[in-house]
């Protein structure tokens, strides 16, 4: 009766030793996937290193752990942290120390008389003053197989660590080898972001830039500095063009007896209506002076722009004498100069350089340019005058009276003078 009671204590001893071999189980796999979650949710690499240590600490019952990354351009292992040794960053060779032997074998090694051990990197000790009493390292193997560090528990509270701590440890690294590839990728899309951030300032820095400076420039320019910029630089090409010059009557007059602001306010006020009616015919101001525009008319056949350049400028008489309905000045109404000429000219950048720099304009060269001036220069009371050239490729197209033969300045023979009127329907 006896050894029947004896068997069924050792029975209930055996059961209960087997309860707590099994409580202990279930209680490091409720530790480990604690540790996976929290450490797999840190993103930060700075943070995610304090992490990974504190976790394997608790877990592993160690006093300090480390975990190393591995640098391949200088083929070396880093650590930022190392538990209770601050945030100073160590550096060893890729080679070196029990770390280095299990990078490069992607082996598990325990090491339980470490200061015994030709592989113990000892360095570290003298320069922290630790005491390493054992160790257990393990690779850190990402997804695709390829080493990326090691982790390492240092001085098992509880005695030499053990084959049953390998498996544990191991555990650990695979979350800490996903947590470290997940925090790698942040860091990337960081940083790109952030480069995508600086490069889209940058971008729309130039495109205030170019905003600003398109106003300064004829469209055309604009249009072939974004499409051919290299083109820029070409040499004039002769081109038939269409050349419209206005400029304000009596301007010196009224600047010197008037408030420069009321008559800079008047000049912005009509020169904006003028433009309107300039782009409306695919004209391009070309230069400006405090009173004066030029622009050039060269889309199409020569008799297309000339239609349009006269189009323009019968336009330009209309608003103006809108514009002087609208408005009161104390010198009276705004008249305009106004002088068309067609032909052949040199079209492109006219390029000055010195020892300070360079200067380009883009614009229309040659005799047809003058002309135009020229004539403008004989018009007066908003009276749109037109060169024979361009007479001839609108005189079905328009109401106009021959003014006369003139002579103009600096030009040998004699020009005919036309009256542009109005468009005929």
């Amino acid at each position: 009766m006896a050894t029947l009671d004896q068997q069924y204590l050792k029975r209930g001893i055996g059961r209960r030793k087997e309860d707590f071999i099994v409580r202990d189980q279930n209680h490091q796999y409720r530790q480990l996937l604690n540790v996976g979650q929290i450490i797999t949710s840190e993103m930060n690499m700075d943070l995610l290193f304090e992490i990974i240590m504190d976790q394997t600490n608790q877990i592993m019952g160690a006093e300090r752990s480390t975990v190393f990354l591995y640098d391949k351009k200088p083929n070396e292992l880093w650590s930022l942290v190392a538990t209770g040794m601050g945030k100073d960053e160590i550096r060893i060779q890729a080679d070196s120390g029990v770390a280095g032997f299990v990078l490069k074998n992607k082996t598990p090694l325990i090491i339980n008389e470490p200061y015994n051990d030709p592989r113990f990197y000892s360095e570290v000790d003298e320069n922290s003053g630790f005491i390493t009493q054992n160790i257990l390292c393990i690779p850190i193997i990402n997804r695709r197989g390829d080493c990326i560090g090691v982790l390492q528990a240092l001085n098992k509270g509880s005695g030499d660590f053990t084959d049953d701590d390998i498996e544990l440890l191991d555990s650990i690294s695979h979350y800490v080898a996903i947590a470290l590839e997940n925090s790698k990728l942040y860091e990337e899309v960081k940083d790109y972001s952030e480069e995508l951030k600086s490069t889209l300032r940058h971008i729309e820095t130039l495109e205030r830039v170019k905003n600003q400076l398109v106003k300064f420039v004829p469209s055309s320019v604009a249009k072939l500095a974004e499409q051919d910029p290299d083109r820029l630089t070409d040499d004039k090409v002769p081109m038939d063009v269409t050349i419209l010059f206005i400029d304000i009557e009596g301007f010196a007059r009224i600047m010197e007896s008037f408030d420069q602001r009321l008559v800079n306010d008047m000049v912005e006020c009509h020169f904006s209506r003028y433009l309107e009616c300039i782009e409306r015919h695919g004209g391009e101001i070309n230069e400006t002076s405090g009173d004066g525009l030029m622009v050039i008319f060269k889309e199409g056949p020569l008799e297309s722009h000339a239609k349009d350049a006269v189009a323009a400028g019968l336009e330009i008489v209309s608003e103006n004498n809108r514009l002087n309905d609208e408005l009161s000045y104390p010198w009276g109404r705004v008249e305009l100069h106004m002088g068309i000429n067609s032909g052949q000219a040199l079209v492109g950048s006219t390029k000055m350089k010195s020892l300070t720099g360079e200067r380009w304009t883009y614009t229309a060269s040659g005799l047809v340019t003058v002309l135009a001036a020229r004539i403008g220069a004989l018009s007066g009371e908003t009276r749109l005058y037109m060169g024979p050239e361009t007479y001839q490729c609108v005189e079905k197209y328009c109401d106009y009276k021959f003014i006369g033969v003139h002579e103009v300045k600096n030009v040998k023979e004699p020009v005919k003078i036309y009256w542009a009127k109005n468009i005929v329907e």
